[in-house]
């Protein structure tokens, strides 16, 4: 009888969770990413941008979007939607604000920097991490270390989300992880 109990029962389906799959924002209609500056146009509520191929936009915006704020000529990484014809930005990243020797102190109490430069070049002092080149995608920034010559692994790019950009201070996120870094000049 155990025996005839035991075949009746059924093998239960494995349920099986299709793969995630990370979907590029640019990829999504109606959201946009734009590089350019602002112009002498803006005004509290309203970035004049200004986008690499010269098209100027006009981008309503509040001040909880904006990472750095914004003067007339800074360079900036713009998404935003477009919705009944007005343009709306989710998030604007003040790459001008960004470029400046970043510095912090480590656990063990040594000072150590993260230097952002113009044209997308970074240098680390003193860290455990080397970073060579900086970018700022879909509203996050991304440090890149330098591939070593004759390592087969690809090389490494770290990414993290900007809590906060102002005049001195800069606080990034990774997973869990919070770093703050003052500005040093």
């Amino acid at each position: 009888m155990l025996v005839l109990m035991s075949c009746d029962e059924k093998k239960k389906p494995e349920v099986s969770t299709p793969p995630v799959k990370v979907v590029p924002l640019d990829s999504i209609p109606g959201i946009f990413e734009a590089h350019g500056t602002i112009g002498d146009g803006t005004s509290m509520n309203v970035l004049e941008f200004i986008n690499d191929d010269d098209d100027t936009l006009y981008i309503n915006v509040n001040s909880q979007a904006v990472m750095g704020g914004v003067n007339v000529g800074d360079e900036v990484e713009i998404i935003y939607t477009v919705a009944r014809e007005e343009n709306y930005a989710s998030v604007v990243v003040n790459l001008t604000a960004l470029q400046h020797l970043w510095s912090q102190r480590s656990a063990d109490g040594k000072e150590q920097g993260l230097e952002l430069n113009s044209g997308g070049r970074a240098a680390t002092y003193d860290m455990a991490i080397d970073y060579d080149s900086w970018q700022v995608k879909d509203g996050l920034l991304l440090l890149h270390s330098p591939k070593k010559i004759g390592d087969e692994s690809p090389a490494i790019v770290d990414t993290f989300e900007i809590m906060q950009l102002t005049v001195d201070s800069l606080v990034l996120m990774n997973g869990n992880l919070v770093t703050e870094f003052e500005r040093y000049n």
